[in-house]
């Protein structure tokens, strides 16, 4: 059978193949029983035929011999049972005919066709069906039949009453008066003479009084036989039915088998199609002749190339990709060393990824190289994490220095703004000494400021977390800042499209740094411009994105913003970005910059709700 038609059978429900095979098994057995039955019948009617012909020429040719004898003058006990007998041993010439008997109604054998083998008294099984004749009737044309058993054989009886002078021959004699008329010749003179006789009439009257059967036993070897050719026939036919059904019945199982099987095994491929294709890593599969024969989505994503273009084809697709394309250059011999290579690969957006490619061969059980596996992963989280890794341990070693340092500047400092003020007392009026000692102290101030705010990124903030309404957060510091803006020729703009739930957070570190890129942002516009402050909300965070319409940051600035000390600024310290770079992560959340020269900055803080 072809695959494709097991398949459609193991669809069908057992339940429908089940019934259609107890359907046809119902309709096979009933035509077989049928067709037994009729054959039985048949042989029945053909049997009970034969029987009744037989008798019927019985009880005709003993009548004729009887009346005959009777014209030639003989006594009727004389004519009749031996005239019987003659017929008997010649009508069980016949074909079939197993034996021919006379039976009184003791159910004893008077005459019968084997009078060498003759038996004095039928059977009692043979009486009791004799004694089952209609009593009402000594005809030939009433009979009744049955199937016995002999010892080797089934035999066909067939039985029916008569009456040696029979119904007519017995109501002519009655009719017939004393003087009879002697025109029929000698016979009749004879029958005249008899007739005149009481005693014989009255032998007559006692002859018909008495029911006499003739049976005849057909032989049924021929039938029998043919019966049992049906019943074999039939028990064969039950047999197929069932190792039919049985093989039926093995076929469903099996077929509800491999229908399992390949549901599980459809299961199972999806699941790997699913999973293959959720990787977050590129894989390229090709077999021994270099077909690519896997390409998940992953590996859409990093080189720009469709399934529908890599599928199917050879790693000539990958021709713009040099490194890519000379990773399968072996790929058709094994290669059970594995190969690595980090590349850079540049997507639609122009953003680079760096991508390690690892390849390996594909050996099978019987260790035979199959195909070959190309992996593409993505390190530019990796490459990020490290270098923020590496930041972050600059920037703590820079802290722990700066925090030693500004502690061993601040006791000499303080002794400098002592001498300064001592000095400033000792000069009246305002003459140059006395302004010289004064900016002395103002330095040294300032000085001192800038130690405690490198002492206050240097040292771990301890946040005072409360609900905080952020929306209500940022309107407070654009409220704050919008008079400085109007100043400067900048337009701050908000676009809050949705209210956010509470967060916790400390409110006075992020107004501290929402201030800051609200003011960072002003000072980028020095010819005015326009402030957006955005905010975007994920499912896990909530983002606020301020962006300015200024000069840019030049890409080499880029990634030292968030560095202490590193400022654009004539009179900036550099600590501003670092420190709210700093509260941001600890809070939990992350801030970034994308800027572009002449376009503008944007500025987005991610905070977790």
């Amino acid at each position: 059978m072809p695959i494709i038609k097991r398949q459609y059978l193991a669809l069908v429900s057992p339940w429908v193949l089940a019934a259609a095979f107890s359907l046809l098994a119902i309709i096979i057995s009933v035509f077989a029983i049928n067709n037994y039955r009729r054959d039985k019948a048949l042989m029945t009617d053909i049997l009970l035929e034969k029987g009744v012909t037989l008798i019927r020429f019985v009880a005709s040719s003993a009548r004729s011999s009887i009346f005959s004898g009777l014209r030639g003058g003989r006594d009727i006990d004389d004519i009749w049972p031996r005239n019987v007998q003659r017929v008997l041993e010649h009508a069980s010439e016949h074909p079939g005919v197993k034996i021919l008997a006379l039976v009184n109604s003791k159910g004893e054998i008077l005459a019968d066709s084997l009078p060498a083998a003759r038996e004095v008294q039928v059977s009692k099984q043979t009486q009791d069906f004799l004694a089952a004749l209609d009593d009402d009737t000594t005809d030939t044309r009433t009979f009744s039949f049955r199937i016995s058993k002999d010892k080797n054989n089934s035999v066909f009886q067939v039985a029916a009453f008569f009456s040696p002078i029979g119904k007519r021959f017995l109501n002519q004699l009655r009719s017939v008066p004393p003087a009879l008329n002697a025109r029929g010749g000698m016979g009749n003179v004879m029958m005249k003479h008899h007739l005149s006789s009481p005693q014989w009439r009255q032998k007559i009257e006692v002859l018909n009084r008495e029911k006499y059967v003739i049976l005849v036993e057909l032989d049924m070897k021929q039938f029998s036989e043919r019966l049992q050719r049906q019943k074999l026939e039939i028990i064969i036919l039950s047999i197929v039915l069932f190792l039919v059904g049985f093989g039926g019945w093995l076929s469903i199982l099996t077929l509800q088998g491999l229908k399992g099987s390949q549901s599980r095994l459809r299961r199972v491929e999806a699941f790997r199609d699913i999973l293959i294709s959720s990787l977050p890593v590129g894989l390229i599969a090709t077999d021994t002749r270099g077909g690519i024969i896997l390409y998940n989505r992953y590996s859409q994503k990093l080189t720009g190339i469709s399934e529908q273009e890599a599928l199917g084809g050879d790693p000539n697709v990958f021709n713009a990709m040099p490194d890519i394309h000379a990773a399968f250059k072996t790929s058709g011999i094994p290669q059970k060393e594995l190969y690595q290579k980090e590349i850079q690969l540049g997507n639609d957006s122009g953003v680079n990824h760096t991508v390690q490619l690892s390849r390996l061969a594909i050996i099978d059980s019987d260790d035979t190289f199959v195909g070959t596996l190309l992996m593409m992963q993505d390190l530019s989280q990796v490459k990020k994490l490290e270098k923020d890794l590496r930041r972050s341990e600059r920037l703590a070693a820079l802290g722990k220095m700066a925090a030693g340092v500004a502690h061993e500047l601040r006791n000499p400092l303080s002794s400098i703004k002592g001498l300064a003020l001592v000095l400033q007392s000792k000069f009246s009026g305002e003459n140059h000494d006395r302004k010289t000692a004064a900016i002395l102290v103002q330095e040294v101030e300032r000085l001192n400021r800038s130690i405690s705010e490198l002492l206050d990124y240097a040292r771990p903030q301890s946040l005072q977390k409360v609900d905080v309404d952020l929306q209500k957060l940022l309107d407070k510091g654009v409220s704050l800042l919008c008079i400085d803006a109007e100043a400067a020729g900048v337009h701050m703009v908000t676009d809050f499209p949705e209210v956010f739930p509470m967060i916790q957070a400390d409110e006075d570190k992020l107004n501290q740094v929402f201030l800051n890129l609200f003011l960072n942002g002003i000072q980028a516009m020095e010819s005015g411009g326009t402030l957006t402050v955005r905010t975007v909300k994920t499912d896990k965070s909530i983002k606020v994105i301020v962006s300015d319409t200024g000069s840019g940051i030049e890409p080499d600035n880029l990634g030292r913003v968030f560095d202490p000390y590193f400022t654009t600024k004539p009179e900036g310290t550099g600590l501003g970005m670092a420190m709210s770079a700093k509260i941001v992560e600890e809070h939990g959340g992350v801030i970034t910059i994308e800027s572009e020269v002449n376009k503008g900055t944007s500025v987005i803080v991610e905070i977790l709700i």
